[in-house]
C-alpha cells in the first residue's frame, strides 16, 4: 500500500559531511554497516558548492528534481552536468564527487543501494506500469499523476511511497501536459521491514 504525503512530512537531516541536508523517504538496513541488503531513498537540498559525502560499497543513482543546474566533478572526464529536471546519473558511492549548483540551490532525488540490490531510478513522461510487487517512491516533477489503487491524484510537491502488492499503472492526469515523473523502485520481499 502506498502512502501519499507532502515532502515537508520528512524532517531534513544534515549530510554526513555537514555541507547540506537530506530528507530520508525510505530505507532498509540503514543501521547495519555494511549490509548487502542496504538501500535508501532520499531527497537532498544542495545549497552550495562542495564535496558529497562518501558511501563506499554503495551504488548511487541521482536525479535533478528541481529547476536549476548541477555539475558533478569526479565522474568521468570533465565532469557531468544535469541541466533539466529528471536527468539521472549513476556512480560509485566511494567516488570523491564535488558538486556545483551554479549559485542556485537545487533538489536531488537519491537512490543508494548495495550492488546486489535490484534498484533503479527512472524518469517517465507517459503512462508506465510496475509489473511486480516493489517497494517504490514516486515523485512528480510536473503535473498530477494517477496511481492505480490510490484514491486521489499525486500532484507536484507530494510523494507516494511504500510497497505495491502487484502490478500497478501510473499515468499523468493530463497526458498533453509535458509532465515528468521520477520513480525509485526497489524489488524487495513484502515481509522486508522498511523504515520511513
Amino acid at each position: 500500500m502506498l502512502t501519499l504525503t507532502t515532502l515537508d512530512a520528512f524532517a531534513p537531516q544534515p549530510w554526513r559531511n555537514g555541507r547540506g541536508t537530506t530528507r530520508q523517504i525510505m530505507a532498509h538496513d540503514a543501521h547495519a554497516s555494511p549490509s548487502p541488503h542496504f538501500w535508501r531513498v532520499s531527497l537532498a537540498c544542495i545549497e552550495c558548492d562542495g564535496p558529497f559525502s562518501l558511501f563506499p560499497g554503495l551504488v548511487r543513482q541521482l536525479a535533478l528534481a528541481s529547476p536549476g543546474k548541477l555539475t558533478l566533478e569526479g565522474i568521468g572526464t570533465g565532469g557531468t552536468t544535469l541541466g533539466h529536471p529528471g536527468e539521472i546519473i549513476r556512480f560509485d558511492g566511494a567516488a570523491p564527487v564535488t558538486a556545483s549548483c551554479h549559485g542556485r540551490s537545487v533538489l536531488a532525488f537519491n537512490l543508494m543501494a548495495a550492488p546486489a540490490v535490484p534498484a533503479r531510478l527512472e524518469r517517465h513522461r507517459t503512462l508506465f506500469r510496475l509489473e511486480h510487487a516493489n517497494t517504490v517512491a514516486l515523485l512528480p516533477l510536473q503535473g498530477e499523476w494517477r496511481v492505480e489503487g490510490c484514491d486521489r491524484p499525486l500532484p507536484t510537491g507530494m510523494i507516494a511511497y511504500g510497497h505495491t502488492n502487484g502490478a500497478i499503472t501510473v499515468e499523468p492526469v493530463a497526458p498533453r501536459m509535458p509532465a515528468c515523473l521520477i520513480a525509485a523502485i526497489i524489488s524487495t520481499s513484502p515481509t522486508e521491514k522498511v523504515m520511513p
